[in-house]
């Protein structure tokens, strides 16, 4: 718990109606909750640059072409992030994906934001795909998130918490029992002190979901042009030093190249 002072002050009836819309654009019913965190909106850093990983398999390269109740998860994912800021988007992907994407999605001018596209001639995984775009990324914290994930994640909770937190990465954690092709951790607190790669069964249901908010530094641990996992070679290696968190949320999360996760996300999911 964060330490707290008292505060009062006295405001417009207008800002207060404002303040009352705002906090339920936010999800916030209580006003003072409402105006704290429009403070804290507005005093921290914005992030607003996303990195979409769409490489991989071929089952993960072709999900952001499926479509939930009628719209491509691609674009789902697009007006997610406009709406928590996020309107600068690098798309990293394999150069036999860059045709249909630029076809199909182009650089983002219908859809409200900045899409630039890093492309791979050969696979580099997760983190050598985001170094190979550390130009485009401009030396500031940034959001990751892999190419076949839908969530209704309050992605402005996650900032607030990674800034909050200090630590060079941030993992966005789910309970989930028995997913096991998911990587999974060992929490202390809020920090991950071990991180366990894909399969691995130790009876632990709090799961990797794809979703980071990395700093640049982290970005000094892969050598350029060579092939690096995050869940591999980066996250287990901050783990180890204690530079690494976890964010929890209970909301809902599909991985849209599992069919039947697809299945059930058709079901749920309402824009």
């Amino acid at each position: 718990m964060r330490n707290r002072a008292r505060l009062t002050i006295t405001l417009p009836s207008i800002m207060l109606h404002q303040i009352d819309q705002a906090g339920q654009r936010l999800g916030v019913n209580n006003r003072s909750h409402a105006i704290e965190k429009l403070i804290s909106i507005s005093l921290q850093s914005r992030i607003s640059t996303a990195v979409i990983l769409a490489g991989g398999r071929s089952s993960k390269q072709l999900a952001p072409f499926k479509k939930i109740g009628g719209q491509y998860l691609f674009v789902i994912m697009i007006n997610q992030l406009k709406k928590y800021g996020f309107d600068r988007i690098v798309v990293c992907l394999p150069k036999e994906r860059h045709g249909q994407f630029v076809q199909t999605f182009g650089h983002g001018d219908g859809l409200g934001v900045n899409i630039e596209y890093s492309v791979e001639v050969r696979s580099l995984g997760t983190a050598g795909a985001i170094k190979m775009a550390g130009e485009l990324l401009k030396n500031e914290p940034f959001l990751v998130l892999h190419g076949d994930i839908l969530t209704n994640m309050n992605l402005q909770d996650f900032v607030e918490f990674h800034t909050d937190e200090q630590m060079p990465a941030t993992i966005a954690v789910k309970p989930r029992v028995g997913e096991r092709k998911y990587g999974q951790v060992f929490m202390q607190g809020n920090k991950i002190v071990k991180f366990l790669k894909v399969g691995t069964d130790q009876g632990i249901s709090i799961i990797n979901t794809g979703i980071y908010l990395i700093n640049p530094i982290v970005l000094n641990m892969v050598a350029y042009g060579r092939p690096a996992l995050l869940e591999k070679d980066i996250f287990p290696v901050l783990a180890e030093r204690d530079k690494l968190s976890a964010f929890i949320f209970q909301g809902l999360w599909f991985d849209l190249s599992n069919p039947e996760q697809l299945e059930e996300a058709e079901k749920r999911w309402v824009s």
